[in-house]
C-alpha cells in the first residue's frame, strides 16, 4: 500500500513539478548524481518519498520538498547513482564465508582484535566466532592483553578459536559463559573448559540460515549492492523473507531454484510483486558440453520454459556456449516467442558467430570480469564483442568465488577496451535489472523507481584512476532507508 501511495504521489508531482503541501522523507544534495537514465543522465540531487524515488533534480529544486521531518544527505560532490545489482551470486555462501577465521597469520593481540572486529561488522548478534590456526606467538602474548582483546572485540558475540594444536584455544568471555566455565575473562581454555565451550557451539553454526542470509546482507551493504541474483538453486526464497519479515534484509533477492528440480516437481512460477525484497521466477541448469546431459538439458529447458520459468544455464567455453545456445534456438522454435530472456551465466568463450547468435536471440550474458583473469576479458575486446553482438550484458562476482566488490571491476576497467566505466555502471544496474525482468522497477534513478541508492566519496570519472583508487561506499540506501554508513 506504501508503494502504490507513494507512486501516486510521483505521478501527481512529476520528474520537475514539486508539492508544496507533501515534504520527502529523505533528500539527497549535491551530488555528482549518475541515473543512468538516458532522458536524464545527470542530476544534483534526489528526493524520497516511502520506499520511491519522487523526484530528481536541481539542488534548488528538490530543497522545495525538505520540510522539517526530512533526513537529509549532503553528498558533497560525490557520486550518488543506483544501488549495484551483482547477477550472479552464491549468497548463502557469501554469508557462510564468516562462518569460520582462519588465524594462521594473525600473531599479536592487535591483529587479533582487528580481524575479530571486521567479522564483527557483519555477524548478526549472538553469532558464533569460530576458528583455528592459531600461532605460538598469539598464544605467548601477555594472558591480560589477549584476554582483554578477546573479550572487548566481541561483546556481543562467542569467540572460539582454536590454536594449531587442537588441544587448547582461545575463547571470549561470552563463550565461556555459553559452556558454562566460571571465568571472569577470556583467554585461552584446554581440558575440561575447552571441551565445555566445544559442546555449547551449535551443531547447526554453517546451516543457521536466518544468521547467514543476516551476514550476507549485512556485508552486501557495505560494497553498496542493493541487490543480488542468487544462482546457488537451493531455494532460500522463504529464509530471506523470514529476515525481511524480521527487519533485517537489506538486500533485495531474485532466488533462483534448480532447473532439474522445477521440472521433475512439475512446478509453476509464482507471481511476484515488483517492489518486494525478495522475488523468485528463475530456474538455473549447469551444462559442461558433454553430449550425453544435452538432450535432458534440453527437455528441462523446453519444459521449464514452456511453464514460464525464465531459464539460466552455467556455461563456459566456446562448446559449451555453442550447445546451450542450441538449446535455447531449439526451446524457441518449439514454444514460440515471448519475452523469456534466457541467461547464459558465465558467458565467456563464445565465438564470435556465436555471439551474433545470441544477440539475435536476445540472450542475456551474465558476465564476472574479475572472475576471470582480473577483467582479462576487457583487455583483449571479448566484452566489448558481446556488447556489439548484440547481448544484454549483466554484470556480477560470482562471490564468494571471488571477490564481492564492484569497485573491483570497475578499477579493473581497460579504458582503451571501448567498455568505459560507466558502462560498467550501466552493466551492474540498467542491465542486471533487466536481467531479472524488473527495469521497470529499479536500475535508474528516476522519478517512480524504488529508492535503492548508493553513494561514492568520489566523483567517478572516465579515468580508471579516480575509481576505486580511494572511492568509497559511505551511504547505501535500500527501499528508501539507509541501511548502511551515515
Amino acid at each position: 500500500m506504501r508503494f502504490f501511495a507513494s507512486f501516486l504521489f510521483v505521478l501527481i508531482v512529476g520528474c520537475s513539478v514539486f508539492s508544496q503541501d507533501r515534504t520527502a522523507d529523505l533528500v539527497i544534495l549535491n551530488g555528482n548524481v549518475l541515473t543512468m537514465d538516458e532522458k536524464r543522465p545527470r542530476a544534483e540531487a534526489i528526493a524520497v518519498t516511502g520506499n520511491i524515488i519522487s523526484a530528481v533534480g536541481t539542488n534548488a529544486e528538490i530543497r522545495a520538498v525538505v520540510g522539517e521531518t526530512t533526513k537529509v544527505i549532503d553528498a558533497k560532490g560525490g557520486t550518488v547513482m543506483p544501488g549495484f545489482n551483482d547477477a550472479h551470486v552464491h549468497f548463502m555462501a557469501i554469508g557462510n564465508t564468516f562462518s569460520s577465521m582462519d588465524i594462521k597469520d594473525v600473531d599479536t593481540p592487535e591483529k587479533l582484535v582487528e580481524r575479530i572486529k571486521y567479522y564483527v561488522r557483519f555477524l548478526p548478534k549472538g553469532r558464533w566466532i569460530l576458528g583455528s590456526g592459531g600461532s605460538e606467538a598469539l598464544w605467548k602474548a601477555d594472558a591480560a592483553v589477549l584476554a582483554k582483546a578477546l573479550d572487548e572485540s566481541a561483546p556481543d558475540n562467542p569467540v572460539f578459536l582454536y590454536n594449531t594444536d587442537p588441544a587448547s584455544a582461545l575463547a571470549n568471555a561470552v563463550a565461556m559463559k555459553k559452556g558454562g566455565v566460571k571465568r571472569a575473562e577470556g583467554g585461552i581454555v584446554g581440558d575440561g573448559a575447552l571441551e565445555r565451550v566445544r559442546f555449547a557451539v551449535p551443531r547447526d553454526h554453517t546451516s543457521r540460515w536466518a544468521e547467514i542470509a543476516e551476514t550476507a546482507t549485512n556485508y552486501a551493504a557495505s560494497f553498496g549492492i542493493t541487490s543480488v541474483q542468487d544462482v546457488h538453486s537451493d531455494d532460500m526464497a522463504e529464509a530471506y523473507r523470514e529476515l525481511e519479515r524480521a527487519g533485517k534484509l537489506k538486500t533485495r533477492v531474485y532466488d533462483c531454484i534448480s532447473l532439474s528440480d522445477a521440472v521433475a516437481k512439475k512446478l509453476s512460477p509464482p507471481k511476484n510483486d515488483p517492489a518486494s525484497m525478495v522475488r523468485t521466477g528463475c530456474v538455473k541448469g549447469t551444462h559442461e558440453g558433454d553430449d550425453e546431459s544435452t538432450p535432458k538439458l534440453l527437455a528441462d529447458v523446453i519444459a521449464a520454459d514452456k511453464a514460464g520459468w525464465q531459464v539460466a544455464v552455467h556455461a563456459i567455453g566456446t562448446r559449451t556456449s555453442y550447445e546451450v545456445l542450441d538449446v535455447f534456438e531449439a526451446t524457441i522454435r518449439e514454444n514460440g516467442p515471448r519475452d523469456r530472456r534466457f541467461k547464459l551465466e558465465h558467458a565467456e568463450g563464445i565465438s564470435a558467430n556465436d555471439q551474433k547468435r545470441a544477440g539475435k536471440m536476445n540472450i542475456i550474458a551474465s558476465i564476472q570480469p574479475y572472475l576471470f583473469g582480473g577483467g582479462a576479458g576487457f583487455g583483449s575486446g571479448y566484452y566489448l564483442g558481446l556488447q556489439n553482438a548484440g547481448m544484454k550484458l549483466a554484470y556480477g562476482s560470482d562471490a564468494p568465488m571471488t571477490a564481492f566488490d564492484p569497485m573491483l571491476t570497475m578499477q579493473a576497467a581497460d579504458q582503451t577496451s571501448g567498455i568505459s566505466v560507466y558502462d560498467i555502471i550501466r552493466g551492474y544496474t540498467v542491465g542486471s535489472a533487466y536481467a531479472e525482468f524488473a527495469e521497470k522497477n529499479k536500475g535508474t534513478i528516476s522519478s517512480g523507481k524504488l529508492a535503492d541508492i548508493v553513494i561514492l566519496s568520489e566523483k567517478v570519472s572516465e579515468e580508471k584512476a579516480n575509481v576505486g583508487n580511494g572511492a568509497k561506499v559511505i551511504v547505501t540506501i535500500v527501499n528508501g532507508k539507509i541501511v548502511y554508513g551515515y
